[in-house]
């Protein structure tokens, strides 16, 4: 059997699931030149199809998931406290939990239909405890090439008899824009116990909202750096290499004066600026201030805009 014919067996085993109730642990390794850090997390997660599921993580600190063919209901421990979101099942592109050849090892999923799909190679590497070990190379987005690496196949070890996945392994690069140091992540997900097709109560995909849990509406301000502070990047790639950008940068309040910075990466030529805004004492007028850095030296512009 080749690799490529076992992962297609693999998806309609999947695609054929009535129900699906398992416990795994997520291993999470990160780190850069200076540092690293590792991590353990066990959940489970519990199937009926085509579209409910029940998603539990051990810790109180971990996020709830809840679906019951309808709405996604999410409940958000933390320092916080406990905060509650739900949207339509309708507008995820895709169920949760299930996997994304985009994202092999970025995602928690536990249905593995369409493992297939994008595939450009697959090798059976060996055969362990009853399962096949299968290295997979996914065709890679071109919008993210040179931001997002790729080290390794990702790793599938494949039940020889179910064909259901009890473990994944993959190593990822990220480049943040306009830098050139990576920052390496390794995730393993292994299935400690799995039940396949047995019967689940059907109380327990049904949603009640706890007393002690505080609504959040949606479309909501997400991310930032802290009270004050903010920022963000993205990379943009083109055929034409003249077209190609990356673009990182950050904004804060230092006293009255808002200061911004950014990074450019232009025709692989970097840029930094820094913007600072400063009011007038009487308010009347914007100060506006620039100092630009690039390969060949700095330069500095000054302007005021009225605005009372």
């Amino acid at each position: 059997m080749d690799g490529l014919t076992l992962l297609r067996e693999v998806s309609e085993a999947y695609r054929s699931l009535q129900t699906l109730a398992l416990e795994a642990s997520f291993i999470d390794e990160s780190g850069d030149e200076d540092s690293s850090n590792r991590s353990e997390r066990r959940v489970r997660f519990f199937y009926a199809a085509p579209n409910r599921f029940r998603y539990e993580p051990a810790s109180r600190r971990g996020i709830f998931a809840i679906s019951d063919g309808e709405t996604v209901h999410r409940i958000f421990g933390g320092p916080q406290g406990k905060r509650h979101t739900s949207h339509p099942l309708a507008q995820s592109p895709r169920l949760p939990h299930r996997f994304n050849a985009q994202w092999p090892t970025q995602s928690e999923a536990f249905l593995f239909d369409g493992i297939e799909e994008g595939a450009l190679s697959a090798d059976i590497a060996r055969e362990e405890d009853g399962c096949y070990i299968v290295g997979v190379e996914y065709r890679r987005d071109p919008s993210r090439e040179g931001m997002l690496i790729q080290k390794m196949p990702v790793l599938f070890w494949i039940d020889g008899g179910t064909r259901m996945v009890m473990r994944t392994e993959g190593e990822t690069g990220h480049r943040r824009p306009t830098e050139e140091e990576i920052f390496w992540s390794r995730r393993k997900m292994i299935v400690r116990s799995i039940r396949v097709n047995e019967p689940l109560r059907e109380e327990m995909f049904d949603f009640t909202l706890p007393p002690d849990v505080e609504e959040l509406e949606t479309g909501g301000q997400c991310g930032g750096f802290g009270i004050g502070r903010g920022g963000g990047g993205f990379s943009q790639r083109s055929g034409d290499p003249k077209h190609s950008l990356e673009f990182q940068g950050s904004h804060e309040w230092q006293g009255d004066t808002l200061v911004e910075r950014s990074r450019w990466k232009i025709r692989d030529l970097l840029f930094t600026i820094e913007r600072r805004f400063t009011f007038s004492e009487d308010g009347s007028e914007l100060r506006i201030a620039d100092r630009i850095a690039g390969p060949k030296g700095e330069a500095e512009t000054k302007c005021k805009l009225p605005v009372a």
